[in-house]
């Protein structure tokens, strides 16, 4: 299922994340590239260092691949494993064209905020890249890593039910890279639970509703489960409420140390290519984020 991976950084140097990936990728069978990307100079810039008899981009790329051989020196990382690239310009965006260039599977990227929480740019590339975007906090491999799948909604709109089959399949794969414990997650509710004011329902019309309502996500969750691929029956878990705060909630009390959710486009909105329950999850998250697109995703970067 993946085969390139791609590590982007910025212009950071985090070679403990770096050995993180590459352990990933070789568990994996895949390919990893590191991509740091650097903001282009202005001309004037240049010129100034030009007239000074200075090459200032290739200063900066000297100077940074001799940094990075000395952290990889001191992680006994060998440098040949590793596929390096770097590029002049927006970090999201030059990442976001790597993808559609060189057809990556996975974009794992770090938080960067000091809390853990996506910064800018990984959000940007939650919303925008075409291909999953795993936001990792580094802190996995210790023991049995505990994989948390959410889906859901269970309803008609287009892809839906093939985006929470690929939600599983990722799940499934990292769980069985990682050889982790998975708990499969969905969260219910119901439309009325927003009109309850309303006098045209009785509160025994609404209640026979919601119980419709939780037996119908029931039975599709237990529908969609079975039909999933497993090395090993995961946990399963059905929660009554908002999953933005239930599945944050979850992962913190079951100390889970990686949430696998759809990023769910919204087409026709400019700017808002993410989903309100992944958007809620991705900023309330201090565990590791697997963002899965919905198929026949276009990213705005091209």
């Amino acid at each position: 299922m993946i085969k390139k991976i791609l590590l982007f950084l910025g212009t950071d140097i985090d070679s403990p994340l770096i050995k993180h990936a590459l352990d990933f990728a070789d568990k994996s069978g895949a390919e990893l590239t590191v991509l740091h990307v650097f903001k282009t100079p202005k001309k004037n810039v240049l010129d100034y260092f030009n007239t000074q008899g200075k090459n200032l981009q290739k200063y900066i790329i000297d100077g940074h691949n001799a940094n990075m051989q000395s952290a990889l020196d001191k992680e006994d990382i060998e440098q040949s494993r590793i596929n390096f690239s770097i590029r002049w310009g927006k970090g999201f965006i030059e990442c976001i064209k790597a993808v559609n260039e060189e057809k990556f599977d996975l974009v794992i990227c770090p938080p960067a905020n000091h809390d853990k929480t996506p910064d800018s740019t990984a959000m940007h590339l939650l919303r925008k890249c075409p291909c999953p975007v795993w936001i990792h906090h580094g802190h996995l491999w210790r023991g049995a890593v505990r994989i948390l799948a959410a889906v859901g909604p269970f309803d008609n709109s287009p892809g839906n039910e093939a985006l929470n089959r690929n939600i599983l399949a990722h799940a499934a794969e990292l769980n069985r890279v990682l050889g982790g414990k998975l708990h499969v997650m969905h969260c219910w509710k119901g439309y009325l639970e927003g009109v309850t004011d309303n006098p045209y329902f009785s509160e025994s019309e609404v209640e026979k509703y919601l119980d419709y309502e939780k037996n119908s996500s029931e039975e599709a969750f237990n529908e969609l489960f079975e039909s999933a691929s497993f090395q090993k029956k995961p946990r399963k878990i059905i929660m009554h409420g908002d999953p933005g705060t239930l599945i944050p909630e979850y992962a913190l009390e079951k100390k889970m140390d990686i949430v696998v959710m759809g990023s769910v486009a919204r087409s026709g909105i400019a700017g808002l290519l993410i989903g309100n329950t992944a958007e809620k999850v991705a900023g309330s998250l201090t565990e590791s984020l697997l963002a899965i697109k919905p198929a026949g995703f276009v990213s705005p970067v091209k």
